[in-house]
């Protein structure tokens, strides 16, 4: 890393892109400009320097997108962090000797175990309950993240964080943008992947033969960086998409490196993802990394594009949300009747199931919990703990917000801040264009019913890239997954995992209970499908708590 040359008291190391603010800042990481096509940002004149000084980092959001943290100094000689709505650059920060201290990525001094850092327990319970209803906190006590979007004010004695960028500027009813056509959200997403390809020689996308995946690829298509695909694939019906994932790179002329799930690539004893604030709990990762890690050195990757967060952002739903949303816009009885036929085709529905659901929606009144998954863990305590851990901003918007807006949101805080699997600091980045700050904001602006025409999901995307994509693609309505993996792993291993959990961490610290001894005697496994995956994924938890409890 490079000293970063600041007239301010800040001390800047970093191998990453840099912009100046001045010489009262930084800006680490990619910048781009909003206007079509995105130009990357290399340098700030003078006035956009002080605007973002001036601004306390608005004019970043307002004016900019990319992967960055910027950290500058404002009048007053307090200083300000902000972190990138898509959250694709991590900051962790902590506080030592009256400083603080910031980093992408824990693990190492100081923010290492030796440092004397350990594990939060209510952090991680909370965790265990639902990855992503916390706010800053980590599961790592002292440690905390800059959200996606959030701000880090500085000040002599003490420290405030507040949001820079909000999501629900953006939808209906609020959003500065009129509302978007298929073309503009066409032409929106394909700037946000050919902005980020510019800045690769080489790249390994992922396509799993999904939508959002074969989006992203088709976005690389006559890009001057060379571009692969890369498809990790399973045995049984549902894991086994390479027909679809060949399709696509057929059709985009892509070459695609095919790798099975490795049962052998799996260790239960060891972190999914070392060096993580927080504990990764989907065993599959280990084998892709494994197999992204083989592809990286054998064609030198320069970054593995993923679709990630195509779900979110393209607003997938499995609820009447926007038959509720449409009426509440005050669409007429024809609009409203429209909206839940779409609904009833999206899931094969009656209209007796769909008034019933509405009725039951409207007498629970609007969602402001997060709704996590309390099996085997110490429900006492994880009540308790809830009332420390402040919930993520995301999940606590305005009143007034519809409450297809407000899944929306809920969707998106699950996928920002994406890492990928990879100690960044020696291994390829992880890009996740579909969550690029222009594409999240023009699809919160779109109307939960939109999402749904015809009663197809993701409908305005699908159509979007009719054109670009096999009509087999488009049109598909179901994905599988590594989910058959896991439960083979789990069904081969159970007894070992059943003692790992048994013996460690989370038991002794009164974190889970109810965990059955194995019994090799049954030859059958003690668990159905459901409760075998939440055992597995408490094991990825228990691997990393023990990593940092030495």
């Amino acid at each position: 890393m490079s000293k970063v040359p600041l007239a301010a008291p800040i001390n800047l190391w970093t191998s990453d892109p840099v912009v100046m603010i001045g010489t009262q800042g930084a800006v680490i990481g990619h910048l781009f400009t909003k206007a079509l096509p995105s130009r990357r940002i290399r340098e700030l004149n003078a006035a956009e320097a002080n605007a973002a000084i001036v601004t306390q980092g608005q004019s970043l959001t307002r004016d900019y997108w990319g992967a960055y943290v910027a950290i500058f100094q404002i009048a007053g000689g307090d200083i300000v962090i902000v972190r990138d709505p898509s959250g694709g650059l991590p900051a962790f920060w902590r506080e030592i000797d009256g400083g603080i201290v910031l980093a992408p990525q824990v693990g190492t001094s100081p923010f290492a175990a030796s440092d004397g850092i350990s594990v939060d327990l209510d952090a991680l319970l909370v965790h265990m309950w639902h990855p992503f209803h916390a706010g800053q906190q980590t599961c790592l006590s002292g440690v905390r993240e800059v959200l996606p979007g959030g701000r880090l004010h500085i000040g002599p004695s003490a420290q405030h964080s507040d949001l820079v960028w909000q999501p629900w500027d953006y939808i209906p009813g609020r959003a500065r943008l009129g509302p978007a056509s298929i073309e503009h959200l066409r032409a929106t997403v394909l700037d946000a992947i050919k902005a980020w390809a510019g800045e690769f020689a080489s790249i390994s996308s992922g396509l799993s033969g999904g939508l959002d995946s074969s989006i992203v690829c088709s976005g690389l298509a006559g890009a001057n960086s060379s571009r692969r695909g890369f498809h990790m694939s399973w045995t049984d019906r549902e894991g086994d998409e390479k027909s679809y994932a060949e399709l696509v790179a057929e059709a985009l002329d892509m070459p695609l490196d095919i790798f099975p799930y490795d049962l052998d690539a799996i260790d239960v004893a060891q972190p999914i993802v070392a060096h993580a604030a927080r504990p990764l709990m989907a065993h599959y990762a280990q084998s892709t990394a494994k197999a992204q890690a083989m592809v990286a050195e054998q064609h030198k990757i320069g970054a593995f594009f993923t679709g990630h967060g195509g779900d979110n952002v393209f607003g997938m739903t499995h609820s009447v949300v926007p038959i509720l949303d449409r009426y509440r816009d005050g669409a007429g009885a024809k609009a409203v009747i429209a909206s839940i036929r779409d609904v009833a085709r999206l899931h094969d529905a009656s209209y007796a199931t769909i008034l019933l659901h509405i009725l039951r929606h409207v007498a629970s009144g609007p969602r402001k919990t997060a709704q996590g998954t309390q099996s085997f863990l110490n429900i006492e305590r994880l009540n308790a703990a809830k009332v420390r851990i402040a919930i993520h901003p995301w999940l606590a918007p305005p009143e007034d917000i519809a409450p297809g807006a407000a899944a929306h949101i809920r969707a998106l805080s699950r996928a920002v801040g994406y890492e990928g699997f990879h100690d960044r600091r020696v291994q390829p980045p992880t890009i996740a264009p579909l969550l690029a700050q222009p594409v999240m904001e023009l699809c919160l602006g779109i109307p939960s019913w939109r999402w749904i025409e015809g009663g197809i999901d993701r409908s305005m995307a699908r159509r979007a890239f009719s054109s670009d994509l096999p009509p087999a693609i488009t049109a598909r309505r179901t994905k599988g997954g590594p989910a058959g993996f896991l439960d083979r792993y789990y069904w081969d291993n159970e007894g070992k995992i059943l003692s790992f959990l048994r013996s460690g961490f989370l038991i002794d610290h009164d974190l889970i209970r109810g965990v059955p001894l194995p019994d090799p005697q049954s030859g059958s496994p003690a668990y159905d499908r459901a409760h075998a995956r939440r055992l597995l994924g408490l094991a990825g938890a228990e691997s990393w708590a023990r990593q940092w409890a030495g």
